[in-house]
């Protein structure tokens, strides 16, 4: 009897050791201590900066020099890449972009400025042009020289009995010019003047106001091109016409191929 107490005793003790050992073992230790003790790592940011995809926040702010800049963020983060994450890049590109956008708006439809001429003379130099008729399947090189521009008047309609409707208070201007055909075309029924832009200071261009019919206005006449061949040379005037206050700033000679350039251009 006393042996089997005493195997049960020892068995009981054996048990309880047991498991004391496995309540403290490894797999059991505090979660927030030890190599191995976590359960999982925080999980990482699916989202950075505007713009920023998760882990580009930094690559962001250091490619764009802040990710919090104000102009830029406000004015060109939405413009920002998400696959790039470059939130301060995208920033400052769409800040940049709208500042240019508003100095630009200075020029305006109205240009701003007088266009670029291929060759630039004063008044009486002539240069040298190309004139292209495609209604009369024309082209000619041709020499061109802008004399000078007078002021003009409505008495002279109203003496020539020329019709001036439009043209009360507009400025009025005449352009006077000589012209030589340097090339074996005859050009016939065309108007090589017609190619003439007149410009203000600030790139505005003047209106043609020839008078049209038989009542040419004494002081400046177009002539008839009709017969104009290789070395005959025309003198002739041309009326424009701009806002009340406006003057000529700039005499240039169309470009064939470009409306935004011209191809010689007469100041003072």
């Amino acid at each position: 009897m006393r042996s089997y107490t005493t195997k049960l005793t020892v068995a009981a003790l054996a048990a309880a050791t047991a498991l004391s050992l496995a309540a403290c073992g490894p797999d059991n230790s505090d979660p927030s201590t030890g190599a191995g003790g976590a359960t999982g790592a925080a999980p990482a940011p699916t989202t950075g900066a505007p713009g920023a995809t998760a882990g580009g926040a930094a690559a962001g702010g250091a490619a764009g020099g802040s990710t919090a800049a104000p102009s830029g963020a406000a004015t060109g983060g939405a413009g920002g890449s998400a696959a790039t994450g470059g939130a301060g890049t995208a920033g400052a590109a769409g800040g940049g972009a709208g500042g240019a956008g508003g100095a630009g708006g200075a020029g305006g439809a109205g240009g701003g400025k007088l266009p670029q001429a291929g060759a630039a003379v004063k008044f009486g130099q002539p240069a040298t042009v190309d004139f292209v008729d495609k209604t009369s399947n024309t082209s000619a090189k041709l020499e061109f020289t802008v004399t000078g521009v007078a002021p003009g008047s409505l008495k002279d309609f109203q003496d020539a009995k020329a019709n001036t409707a439009g043209l009360e208070g507009r400025a009025l201007f005449y352009v006077s010019w000589t012209m030589k055909n340097l090339g074996d075309t005859k050009l016939g029924f065309t108007a090589p003047d017609s190619k003439f832009k007149i410009y203000d200071a600030s790139g505005n261009t003047a209106m043609f106001a020839n008078p049209v019919g038989s009542t040419p206005v004494a002081k400046c006449t177009t002539p008839n091109f009709s017969g104009a061949t290789k070395g005959v040379e025309f003198k002739g005037c041309d009326i424009v016409s701009f806002p009340a206050g406006g003057s000529p700033a700039m005499v240039g000679y169309g470009d064939s191929t470009d409306p935004t350039k011209v191809q010689a251009a007469w100041t003072k």
